[in-house]
């Protein structure tokens, strides 16, 4: 077989394939016969299985404001990183030992700090290290476990020697362990044979011991929740992931509250105690009112909530302060004072500017080395690849603190073989590995994160990118046994049921994922049968467009849409006569809002924020609706579009597609989700905007011919009306039948009665309410809307004859704001909650002879 391509440079590395003596180790040497023995078309039918089956996993993007189709952070290689058993044990051995090292170093940094006292860390190493927060000093106390570190990772790369080398440490919380678990989902079921073959330790065990942790730290009944950031953030996919694979509930910063030193949840039924936060977010960002913290985001008050025991924070606050980089010069030695070994896995070599002798090392060597400033680990500088005036800011910064930067030596990682399209490739890489607390030491995850990193020769020093990554393979002389997730302990209280409050921000969530689903579904509708009556009319396009139906329709998509003036405001008679650059613009502005693109993001996003929460089925609903939301927005429409008949063609395609995807979405909902308080706002969020939408639609078709046949028609056929209408009046379009049908009839689900009529159900079985007849707000204005839809007569709304006639345009007005209303009101009672006052009495103040003095030259009021 021929050997992989290289695609490194031309300085040695270590090759993960091969025995010292340069033969191919046997676990490659299978593998690679494998993967040379395929054929391209094999080979490509997997790379796509590994795709879809990533897809199918959740949402494979980030939708935020500025763009719903970011790409996935990194992709992943069909062939995995192979590890002999009795080589990955030495490596653990090792890796373990720095994980109780840290743990050491911790209970000393925030403790006796003896450390400190003998000199072994230099002062000025830890205190220019923006991760210690001296306000946590002491913070355990005398209760051992909450300074036990539940989890450590740490990235790896081997030197040419072949050596591994600690790269960098990660003690906070294990970032990149929901792609590693992703990984091996993915290419389990990709190269199922070759797994098995293998006898690949299963990773499940890591997840196992985590769960046993956190249960070790809880009492029954205890609420656990997962700490993590918002939707936006580009890892929240693997936040999300991790929570459902656990089973623990997703929150964020600010869905917690802190109230007498106690952690509370926002619930929609009040606040709700939190025992033990298990935190995905950085030291910096939990808590704002921590001296020397530089964000203001987090929940203020937790760290003092933590001090006086009201929660338990299982990874330690101030842990950051172990990522330092310096600490890797003395870290031999902290090994020594903290655990009287030597240390195993030594570091990538670091020398650190505070100490004067290292420094001058290091600006005498600077074009060999790479620098590092300690609080932005991430990123390295290269003075060889540096200006002239940014290697003069640099000298100038590491004069101003020197101990604020380190400088390492450069490792020429070893290769491994990656799948590429022009066929084998050895590709730098580096791993991650992944630590959990277990009985008072540590385990490894049999497996990791390999992270692949193309090498660029194109300038005078190589360039470095992560390009993808790979899942770990632990290799095993024995049969593996199947793992599970499920606990093995019994306990009584697990046969009952967990009915956690839903989180106030879950509920808005999902309410406004059931009002953004309708407003899709209800400008698709429009925009459809807009280009439709394009397409199908036997007239002439002039003809067509001084239509009332036409009219009505284009004036309906403005009002349903908001996106005024459009066909509404002013200039809209141009636009009426000239539609294209208005339609296109529905179509395709995503930054518009109101748009369909616009809508569809909304929608995205809504979902993207209680990812945890849906179904797989769900998940790839979702992901149906970005691709071909992806399709529209780039699909190249001409000028003259609504005359270009193959344009229009295509777009209905596109929007048939969009609308049968979006009911599919409607019927999981309704068929496959389990009817609980989550449900119950997303129906209610579906239900109040289609309402809105009945009421503003109808109010604005009819307004411009109340009378005309192809309007009626029209309306029928955008509330999918059409054959009920047929089978109950066998008779020609009457207006007043066609407003009982759409406004006044409870048994049409797309009637607005009918709406009203659902609202006033799933108001009465919302959390507080199932059992008591309320006179709030919410149940006025459901009230309000049911009796005056069947206290209406379509006679008197039309007879503009008669004396006691009901007008219809204010009729529809009132009921277009009522469920705005209905809106404002389920937030204000469910998704918000505020502080009550508390009266701190009244203070008298001794009045002295300085006051008394100023009191006396005060003016007097008249009297």
């Amino acid at each position: 077989m021929p050997p992989a391509q290289s695609r490194t440079s031309d300085a040695f590395r270590y090759d993960e394939t091969l025995h010292t003596d340069g033969s191919l180790l046997p676990g490659w040497q299978s593998l690679l016969s494998y993967i040379e023995g395929s054929s391209a078309e094999q080979l490509a039918r997997r790379e796509r299985d590994i795709i879809r089956q990533k897809r199918a996993n959740g949402l494979a993007y980030h939708p935020d404001n500025n763009n719903a189709n970011g790409g996935r952070p990194w992709t992943l290689d069909l062939i995995p990183m192979l590890f002999e058993k009795n080589n990955w044990e030495t490596l653990t051995r090792g890796l373990q030992q720095r994980a109780r090292i840290k743990q050491a170093l911790y209970q000393d940094i925030y403790g006796e700090q003896q450390l400190l006292q003998s000199g072994v860390i230099p002062p000025s190493m830890l205190y220019s290290h923006h991760g210690y927060l001296r306000d946590l000093v002491s913070l355990s106390g005398t209760e051992t476990n909450t300074s036990l570190l539940p989890m450590y990772s740490c990235d790896i790369s081997r030197s040419p020697s072949g050596d591994w080398l600690a790269a960098q440490d990660y003690c906070q919380y294990p970032a990149g362990i929901g792609y590693a678990l992703e990984n091996r989902v993915v290419l389990a079921r990709v190269l199922p044979r070759k797994f098995k073959e293998y006898r690949v330790r299963r990773i499940v065990s890591y997840f196992q011991r985590l769960q046993n942790h956190i249960h070790n730290n809880d009492t029954v009944p205890a609420r656990c929740v997962l700490l993590s950031y918002p939707p936006t953030h580009p890892h929240y996919f693997e936040f999300a992931w991790i929570a459902k694979y656990l089973g623990y509930p997703l929150v964020e910063p600010a869905d917690l509250t802190v109230r007498d030193s106690r952690v509370y949840l926002k619930t929609i039924t009040g606040l709700q105690t939190v025992d033990v936060i298990l935190r995905l977010i950085n030291d910096a960002e939990i808590d704002p009112l921590v001296i020397g913290n530089r964000s203001s985001q987090g929940v203020p008050g937790i760290v003092e909530a933590a001090r006086r025991g009201g929660v338990r924070i299982l990874n330690p606050l101030g842990t950051s302060v172990l990522d330092n980089p310096a600490l890797n010069t003395v870290l031999a030695a902290t090994c020594e004072a903290l655990l009287g070994e030597p240390l195993l896995l030594q570091s990538q070599t670091t020398y650190w500017l505070g100490d004067d002798d290292q420094k001058t090392h290091v600006l005498s060597n600077l074009n060999q080395l790479l620098i590092r400033n300690v609080n932005q680990a991430s990123v390295q500088l290269d003075p060889l690849t540096m200006s002239d005036s940014e290697r003069d800011n640099l000298l100038d910064n590491i004069s101003l603190t020197p101990e604020a930067y380190i400088g390492q030596e450069r490792i020429n990682a070893s290769v491994a073989p990656s799948l590429e399209d022009s066929g084998l490739a050895k590709t730098q890489i580096s791993i991650r590995t992944f630590h959990v607390q277990s009985e008072g030491n540590f385990e490894s995850m049999p497996g990791g994160l390999c992270l692949l990193t193309n090498l660029s020769d194109d300038t005078q020093e190589q360039t470095e990118t992560v390009s993808g990554s790979k899942d770990v393979w632990i290799l095993s002389n024995d049969p593996v046994p199947a793992g599970s997730l499920s606990s093995s302990r019994f306990d009584a209280s697990q046969y009952d049921a967990h009915n956690d409050s839903l989180p106030s921000r879950v509920a808005e969530a999902v309410f406004w994922m059931g009002r953004n689903s309708e407003r899709v579904e209800s400008t698709l509708r429009l925009l459809r049968n807009i280009l439709q009556l394009l397409i199908d009319t036997d007239r002439s396009l002039e003809e067509n467009l001084a239509s009332p139906v036409m009219e009505s329709l284009l004036k309906s998509v403005t009002a349903a849409t908001s996106t005024l003036p459009g066909f509404i405001g002013k200039g809209a008679q141009k636009r009426l006569r000239q539609p294209d650059p208005e339609l296109i613009s529905l179509l395709q502005d995503t930054a518009r809002v109101g748009s369909l693109p616009n809508s569809l993001q909304q929608l995205q996003l809504s979902a993207s924020s209680i990812s945890d929460r849906l179904s797989t089925d769900q998940l790839q609903v979702f992901r149906r609706l970005s691709d071909i939301q992806s399709t529209l927005t780039t699909l190249k429409l001409p000028i003259d579009f609504c005359s270009d008949e193959g344009a229009l063609n295509q777009t209905v395609e596109l929007l048939d597609e969009l609308l049968l995807v979006v009911s599919a979405n409607t019927g999981l909902q309704h068929e496959n989700v389990t009817h609980s308080d989550d449900w119950l706002f997303t129906m209610l969020g579906k239900r109040v905007e289609r309402a809105y939408q009945i009421a503003i639609t109808v109010d604005t078709a009819i307004s411009v011919d109340q009378e005309n046949q192809r309007v009626l028609e029209s309306l029928l056929f955008l509330f999918d009306s059409v054959m009920t209408y047929r089978s109950r009046y066998r008779i020609g379009l009457n207006n007043r039948l066609v407003l009982q049908l759409l406004l006044l009839d409870e048994i049409n689900p797309r009637s607005l009665a009918y709406q009203f009529r659902r609202i006033q159900e799933l108001i009465n079985d919302l959390p507080g309410r199932r059992d008591a007849n309320n006179t709030d707000r919410i149940s006025r204005l459901v009230v309000s809307g049911l009796s005056r839809v069947r206290l209406a007569e379509p006679e008197l709304l039309l007879d503009e004859q008669s004396d006691a006639r009901q007008d219809l345009s204010m009729f529809l007005h009132m009921l277009q704001q009522i469920p705005n209303d209905m809106s404002d009101a389920v937030t204000s009672q469910y998704f918000t909650h505020s502080e009550k006052r508390h009266d701190l009495g009244r203070f008298k103040i001794a009045h002295t002879d300085a006051l008394k003095a100023v009191d006396d030259a005060s003016p007097r009021p008249q009297t």
